[in-house]
């Protein structure tokens, strides 16, 4: 892991994209791990943030892996499995993990 951002409770596009762009912006970067234990935000609202925010940037070169847990996490990661995009989701931590090696493997 090279970097933690902790969206708290206000997780939308915005925030999405700046968090992405200070990450891509560093070459070494392989994959994105999001890990979101909604509680207090929505799951569903930090899946569709993940895709407008890869929809504003345009071209993302690396793979994202979302874990989504909590408020709406099927909904969210049915918005994100219907996404079309270089985007995964998993339930639980330890499949995210594996879901990035078995990515960056391929």
């Amino acid at each position: 892991p090279a970097n933690f951002l902790d969206v708290g409770g206000t997780a939308n596009a915005q925030t999405t994209e700046a968090g992405f762009r200070i990450i891509l912006s560093d070459n070494n970067v392989k994959a994105i791990l999001i890990n979101i234990f909604g509680g207090i935000v929505r799951c569903d609202r930090v899946a569709q943030g993940i895709v407008d925010a890869y929809h504003s940037i345009g071209s993302i070169h690396v793979p994202i892996i979302v874990r989504l847990q909590g408020t709406n996490a099927e909904l969210a990661k049915e918005l994100i499995d219907k996404s079309g995009l270089k985007v995964y989701s998993a339930i639980e931590l330890r499949e995210a993990a594996e879901l990035v090696n078995k990515v960056l493997a391929a």
